[in-house]
């Protein structure tokens, strides 16, 4: 059996083929480079991880508008506008401003000093960990999508696609390879609707827009940076009317699909002026391409200072705001738009830092952590019951803890009390393995009571006090469970009384009814006393026990119990951290998960074996092939016997593991 993959190339390609490769990248502007799903040339943003979230493509397609919304009072999508047409006059690309003069210029971020973008590019470094956490087969489906997982780089070409930049710093001239050419102005705000309604300065930047493009080489890029549309502070107050901005953005779609492959446009929006529960906004973010919107976090005054601690998160990289995703520039027709890993309909947040730019990525909730509920993990012990020849857990603190701290999931047995046939959704208690038990009982974080002998000798030996003691205990939950039963029977007997009060009210308003009463003077039925109905007290609800955990005190000796018998292969991947699970459901004897359940896909299906065990070959091949077949990689291993009594500490050393992948399915 080979472990090379077939119907791979391992030989280096022509030099015909790198030479025609080298002549097609050459003709591709800088600061431009194919799309990894169609081809088509994109252009950065300025910011790595809003290249990422864009359909995919890894930049901004040619041809292309973005909007940015933004709520509240914040400019985060002014910086993102900074970083755009930084990038652009970085790059050589002519920079087109609408509503700012020159001076526009001298707030541009500055290039980041090479000991930040060393830093940076270590970051590439982290996504074999990142890719890790998926499943293998997973791997080939569009990692590149991840958020946060783009490299600044292009490595088919010596030129940077996005650089960084850093915004305690400005742009030096010397590093402007572009130009900026503000647009002509809006015009100073007016507050008569009249006298303004008549000069539109919105025609003016599109007239001077198209005359620069017609005069540009076909080879030359362009970027239109368009701040705070329809802000007061910079448009008159005509320029909010329907037929005027609609026209404007009308304008620019038509210049983009005309010059598809020179020019592109990002265009921000103030939501708190122009909340898009109004039809003027829906209406302009149906004319363009891509619509996001960026919602600031309310900063906390109260919040404690940054730890000093290594492990804490640093300030700039706490969420500073969310990040809705709402339309994505070209949709490829193959689904596209980040369709492959559904990265964009996660909740996604957005940090600002000067050196590290706006990072966005999926928002999660920090864990809620109570000082009065932590536990003392060093000293805890769980109760395994053994019933019948298996190894139970009864208690619900007990069944998280090992879970938690320990990375043991188990199996549900238990069913509900009033459906003892049900079996679709189980609940407690669950059963561990053997070797389960066994590896709680070394690590010791549990203890192994025998349930019938240890009920029956509690009870012969307790004394008076302790017997009156768990009996009053029994009495107190037979009492509680009373008292639940009782309000429910409350509840609907004031439910059926209000319901017949309804009915007699019904019955009284009914003439007909009314009429037969008064028709006879003497009623021929005899009167029928009222009958009255006497509630007897039920007893309480019986109570039945399923452990003797609360007959047993915390300084009773336990009895001694036949010890479980281990598993070297699940001791060595729960000190790896792996979580195990039955894997009966895929041919195996577990199934190995990086990490929790609920979170993850198995990695591993695995299988033991000891040392000198003979593995057939049939095993091998239908092992190999159904874990391939379920995307999941077939592992077994065993232990190496040890010379001597020695007891090694690791519970992983002398354990061989290997994985087969199987190649040409």
């Amino acid at each position: 059996m080979s472990f090379t993959k077939r119907n791979a190339v391992l030989s280096s390609p022509r030099s015909g083929n790198v030479a025609v490769q080298t002549k097609t990248e050459k003709q591709l502007a800088a600061g431009v480079r194919p799309s990894p799903l169609d081809g088509r040339a994109t252009t950065s943003t300025g910011t790595s991880s809003l290249d990422q979230l864009l359909a995919g493509h890894n930049g901004l397609p040619l041809g292309t508008c973005l909007l940015i919304e933004e709520q509240g009072t914040t400019d985060f999508s002014g910086i993102l506008l900074r970083y755009y047409a930084a990038e652009g006059l970085v790059q050589g690309h002519q920079v087109h401003l609408v509503g700012y003069p020159q001076e526009w210029k001298h707030q541009l971020p500055g290039l980041a000093s090479p000991d930040t973008k060393s830093k940076t590019s270590q970051q590439p470094s982290a996504v074999p960990e990142e890719k890790m956490k998926i499943a293998w087969r997973y791997e080939a489906l569009g990692n590149a999508s991840i958020p946060g997982g783009s490299t600044r780089t292009d490595s088919s070409s010596a030129t940077t696609f996005c650089h960084s930049f850093d915004l305690s710093k400005r742009l030096s001239p010397a590093v402007c390879k572009g130009t900026l050419h503000p647009t002509p102005s809006t015009g100073p705000p007016s507050l008569d609707i009249r006298s303004s309604a008549s000069v539109s300065p919105f025609k003016a930047i599109i007239k001077s827009l198209r005359a620069k493009l017609e005069a540009s080489p076909p080879s030359e890029i362009h970027r239109l940076v368009v701040p705070s549309l329809l802000s007061p502070a910079l448009y008159a107050p005509s320029c909010a009317q329907p037929t005027e901005i609609l026209q404007f953005l009308h304008g620019i779609r038509a210049l983009l699909r005309q010059y598809s492959s020179q020019l592109t446009a990002i265009i921000t929006l103030p939501t708190s002026l122009f909340p898009r529960s109004t039809g003027l906004v829906r209406w302009m973010e149906l004319l363009c391409d891509g619509v996001v919107e960026l919602i600031p976090l309310p900063a906390n005054p109260a919040a404690p200072p940054p730890s000093s601690s290594k492990s804490d998160p640093k300030p700039s990289d706490q969420p500073q705001g969310l990040l809705n995703v709402y339309t994505l520039p070209i949709y490829h027709e193959k689904g596209g738009g980040g369709a492959e890993t559904s990265a964009f309909r996660e909740t996604l947040s957005f940090s600002l830092s000067a050196s590290k730019g706006l990072a966005i990525k999926p928002y999660s909730l920090p864990p809620m952590e109570d000082d009065t509920q932590k536990e003392n993990v060093a000293d805890r012990q769980v109760r395994i019951s053994r019933i019948g020849g298996r190894y139970l857990l009864f208690d619900l603190d007990d069944v998280a803890y090992i879970r938690r701290h320990h990375g043991i999931c188990a199996i549900f047995t238990g069913t509900m009390p009033q459906g003892p046939t049900q079996n679709v959704f189980l609940g407690l208690p669950i059963e561990l393995y053997a070797e389960e038990a066994r590896l709680l009982l070394d690590k010791k974080a549990a203890y192994l009571v025998d349930e019938a002998a240890e009920h029956l000798s509690q009870l012969k030996a307790m004394d008076s006090s302790v017997r009156k003691d768990y009996l009053d205990s029994l009495k107190a939950q037979r009492k509680s469970a009373q008292l639940a039963f009782e309000n429910t029977r409350k509840v609907q007997r004031s439910q059926a009384l209000r319901e017949r009060q309804a009915k007699a009210k019904v019955a009284n308003k009914d003439p007909d009814s009314a009429a037969q009463g008064d028709g006879s003077l003497f009623d021929s039925r005899p009167a029928t006393p009222a009958s009255v109905s006497v509630v007897k007290p039920k007893p309480p609800p019986a109570l039945t026990p399923t452990t003797s955990k609360l007959q047993v005190s915390k300084s009773a000796s336990r009895t001694r119990v036949e010890t479980p018998p281990s598993d070297p292969l699940l001791a060595y991947l729960n000190s790896r951290g792996y979580y195990i699970t039955p894997g009966l459901r895929f041919g195996g004897d577990y199934s190995v998960y990086p990490g929790d359940p609920f979170r993850y896909h198995a990695h591993y299906l695995a299988n033991s074996y000891g040392w000198d065990q003979e593995i057939p070959m049939l095993d091998l091949i239908t092992s190999g092939r159904l874990g391939t077949a379920v995307k999941k990689s077939f592992m077994f291993g065993a232990k190496k016997p040890v010379e001597g009594d020695s007891e090694e500490e690791d519970a992983g050393a002398g354990v061989r593991v290997f994985c087969i992948e199987w190649a040409g399915m």
